[in-house]
């Protein structure tokens, strides 16, 4: 097939009309592109005979091979299908690990069960680098030249929370983010709407003073303290008491901290409903690294936009911007001044319903199904059912808490924060290092909407 360069695998099969790229190992049921970071396994496929490649971060190369990961044994495909139909037999956690004993039994029972799953087939070729020999007379015991040693403080996540506290950090400073510049994931979505080609954001206060407050922070930071960010870095690993591992591009990095001030942001949820893994589903975060990062095409699509916040108005003003065909379904409270303008511009919108369903229509559609909300005046039976080539669902993000975990600061899960933050915002480790957090990692909310917008909610 023909695709477009500088993009990615997953984009690049996206746009040839091809959403389905794994499945579910229990049940059989076809994924797609969900995250677009490399932190879910929606995505992952056999790429040139290795497996388990993660396509969305994945850059497109002429002459690639890509295929499915395979349904494993002849077999499998039945056996999902029952698995499908008398999965509520089983209790809930259920973990085929279980049979362990006696070992000629566990044998048997994974030697059967694993070619269900898909990703049992090794790689064709190793495809490992050849690695030079190394110089003689080095030290075998000499560290490797990738640790960066001690930093004072180590900030993960450099959007404007972690660029407030670079700008009075002191002492050594690193700031590590995934995005090639500062600025945090809605900056360059941002940037563009703000453009000279972009729409009048004066039309989308919330929109407007989102971008006042957060370009002037990264053109402060870029000018004192740009020096200190490495960008397109991921933490991938903590070690305690204070030890972070750091991938950039593929390199791994080592480094111990000081202080590490924890504002990487939140993870995109798609909420509990029926269908809500069907490919086609994505989420706002994952929606401006496919646009703004892959380039993705939607020129002309129909995208159904459901929730509420700064991400869905910023999701419906860069998709209309870019030529997509826009609904709202707005699920919670909105601000008058961003739905006067969603009308003046004539986008369908739609309040007082909650989403309920989402079905697939053949391989490239989906159809969204909607009852009335609690405060709806609509029949309790009634339903609305729009069809969209895809759809955001646009709602709280699930604060990221992997590392902290992994260093040892206490994670609660605390509903009304989005998931599991730290009761304290700054944790002392042992060995004297500390740990901040700040910003959606911290469980707040991505911009203080109080000081953002003066006018008024509607229900």
């Amino acid at each position: 097939m023909e695709c477009r360069a500088d993009t990615t695998v997953a984009v690049a099969l996206w746009e040839n009309g091809i959403r389905h790229l794994s499945h579910s190992h229990k049940y059989g049921n076809h994924r797609g592109l969900t995250c677009a970071r490399g932190h879910c396994t929606a995505c992952l496929m056999r790429v040139d005979g290795i497996p388990n490649v993660r396509t969305c971060e994945l850059p497109i190369q002429d002459g690639m091979k890509i295929e499915k990961q395979d349904a494993g044994a002849f077999y499998a495909p039945p056996m999902q299908k029952m698995l499908s139909i008398g999965g509520r037999l089983f209790p809930v956690g259920f973990y085929y690990k279980w049979f362990t004993k006696p070992v000629p039994v566990s044998r048997l029972f994974l030697d059967t069960i694993r070619p269900l799953t898909g990703v049992g087939r090794l790689p064709e070729k190793t495809h490992l680098p050849e690695l030079p020999a190394a110089p003689e007379g080095d030290d075998p015991g000499t560290a490797p030249a990738t640790d960066l040693g001690r930093i004072d403080t180590l900030i993960i996540g450099a959007g404007p929370a972690g660029l407030e506290q670079a700008l009075e950090a002191s002492g050594q400073l690193l700031v590590v983010d995934d995005h090639a510049q500062p600025g945090g994931q809605r900056y360059l979505t941002l940037k563009e709407l703000n453009g000279p080609d972009g729409p009048n954001l004066d039309r989308f206060p919330v929109l407007a003073a989102a971008w006042r407050k957060l370009d002037p922070l990264v053109q402060r930071f870029q000018a004192e303290r740009g020096t200190d960010f490495r960008g397109g870095a991921k933490a991938i690993a903590g070690y305690a008491p204070s030890g972070i591992l750091l991938k950039d591009q593929n390199t791994l990095l080592t480094a111990t901290f000081g202080r590490l001030v924890w504002s990487a942001g939140a993870l995109d949820t798609l909420g509990l409903f029926p269908g809500n893994d069907t490919p086609g589903l994505i989420g706002p975060r994952a929606l401006y690294r496919l646009l703004t990062r892959d380039g993705m095409d939607v020129q002309n699509k129909r995208v159904l936009l459901v929730g509420s916040g700064l991400d869905l108005w910023l999701s419906a003003a860069v998709l209309a911007h870019r030529g997509a065909v826009v609904s709202l379904v707005v699920t919670g409270s909105g601000w008058q001044s961003e739905v006067s303008a969603a009308v003046d511009l004539g986008w369908q919108l739609t309040t007082g319903l909650q989403l309920a369903e989402v079905k697939p229509l053949g391989h490239n559609r989906i159809e969204a199904v909607f009852t009335p909300g609690r405060t709806s005046p609509g029949p309790a039976d009634s339903q609305l059912r729009l069809q969209a080539d895809f759809a955001v669902i646009c709602q709280r993000g699930k604060p990221t808490y992997d590392i902290p975990y992994q260093l040892g600061a206490d994670m609660v899960n605390q509903p009304a924060r989005g998931g599991f933050t730290s009761p304290e915002p700054e944790v002392e480790l042992s060995g004297g290092s500390t740990i901040a957090f700040h910003g959606e990692a911290a469980g707040l909310l991505p911009v203080d909407m109080a000081t953002l917008s003066p006018t008024s909610e509607i229900p």
